[in-house]
Formats: C-alpha cells, structure tokens, sequence
C-alpha cells in the first residue's frame, strides 16, 4: 500500500496524448499516454477499420503491436492494412500470429507476456480478437497489475447487433477499463469513457449514411445556429 497525501496526489503529473489536432480527440477525450479500451461490435459494421486507423493514429505515440488471434497473417487483415496505407508507419506498426511458432504447452497469455517483458516491446497493443484468445478476467488483472502505466491495451471484441459483447470477459474488461467503443453502421460511439471523450467517430462517411442518415440529420440540426429573437426575463417587475 502506497499512502498520499492530498497535496502530495495533486502534484502527480500525467502524460497524456498530444491530440489536439487529432481527428480522435473527440472520441479519446483527454487520454493518458497509456489506457485500456475495448472496441466492439457486429461483425461488417466497420470494428477492424475504425480498429486499424486508431492502430495508425497510435504509432505516432510509439510502437504498435496487433496481435491478430482471428484472422492470423490472413487475406482480409492484409487487405484492410493496405487500405489504409500502413505501409507509412514502417518500423512502428507490427503485425503477428500468436498461433504461429508457439511453444508447445506454452499458453497465449504467457507467450504475450514473454514478448511484452522483452526489451524493445511494443508499447499499444491491439488484442483481435477478445473472444479467440480464450483470456479469463485472471489473465486480464495480470497485463492489468503488470503494466499499468507501461502499456496500452486496445482489445476488439465481437457483440450483437445491439452492443450487448458476447463474451462475459469483454463486459468486465469495460466495466473494469477506461473506455468502451461501440461500432454500429460505421459510426464508433464512445459507449464509455472516463477521460471526456463524447463524440462518435465516423469510420466510412458513405456507408455511414446509406445505413444511418438520421445520424447526419440530427448532426446537421444541432450545428445551425438559433435565429430565434433572444428574450429577456426580468428578475423583478416593472414599477
């Protein structure tokens, strides 16, 4: 146990993502260097693009890990990365198969640990996706305990298509965590988020408004401004 004072815990100084000209700072809020999200939603709804931009937008900040349990060194991963031109972050943005070259009787969670202690790790991690791992809340805590303030953990899981994630595991983890991203119609909407981000994030504007256009209707409505005559109320009457 590690006792502060009040004044001694409002001297604490925090490193926060340089965001302010970020199109995710709406959505991030004003977010540690290092934090814990967890991104969700139905499957072909835009979860791996919104995924693999943030993946991009991160490796500005340091090296990015994306461990792909589901869909492994596969076509479709290959596809979106080219999609969005990963190509530019060489060197920071890293792609793996955790089924790959395992040891035997070597569980996933130790085989992430092992690389994560090692010299030159990653420091985002992107966990695609949640519900192939086979990670309990215990293997959760561990990462958690461990690098706390050292790492960032973004885990994509699978959900209804309502936002209700499959997993148990997953609703703890956002319970537990400081963000909770659902992806619906190619519109991330911060579900959770305990640094102040609030606005969703369009992921594909033209699919976005095929699927939803009330989103856009309501969007457009709050921007205009109020013609309406302004009116005085007078706190006390008129002699």
């Amino acid at each position: 146990m590690k006792v502060l004072g009040v004044k001694q815990f409002h001297q604490k100084t925090f490193k926060l993502l340089a965001l302010k000209a970020s199109k995710f700072k709406g959505i991030l809020g004003k977010v540690p260097k290092y934090f814990t999200a967890v991104i969700y939603g139905f499957s072909g709804n835009g979860k791996t693009e919104f995924s693999i931009t943030l993946a991009k937008e991160l490796s500005q900040f340091g090296k990015v890990l994306w461990l792909s349990y589901e869909q492994r060194h596969g076509y479709d991963l290959q596809t979106a990365t080219k999609r969005n031109e990963m190509q530019e972050n060489s060197g920071k943005f890293l792609v793996a198969d955790p089924l790959e070259n395992i040891e035997e009787g070597t569980s996933l969670i130790a085989d992430l640990d092992n690389y994560l202690s090692s010299r030159g790790s990653a420091d985002y991690v992107f966990i695609d996706s949640l519900d192939y791992t086979g990670f309990t809340m215990a293997d959760y805590k561990y990462l958690k305990n461990k690098y706390f303030g050292k790492k960032g953990f973004i885990f994509i899981a699978h959900s209804t298509k309502n936002g209700i994630p499959n997993k148990a595991v997953t609703r703890d983890i956002i319970f537990d965590g400081g963000m909770g991203l659902f992806v619906k119609d190619f519109i991330a909407f911060p579900d959770k988020n305990r640094f102040g981000g609030f606005e969703p994030y369009v992921v594909f504007e033209e699919q976005a408004k095929e699927r939803n256009p009330l989103f856009f209707t309501k969007r457009v409505a709050a921007k205009k401004p109020n013609n309406k005559p302004k009116v005085t109320v007078k706190s006390t009457p008129e002699e």
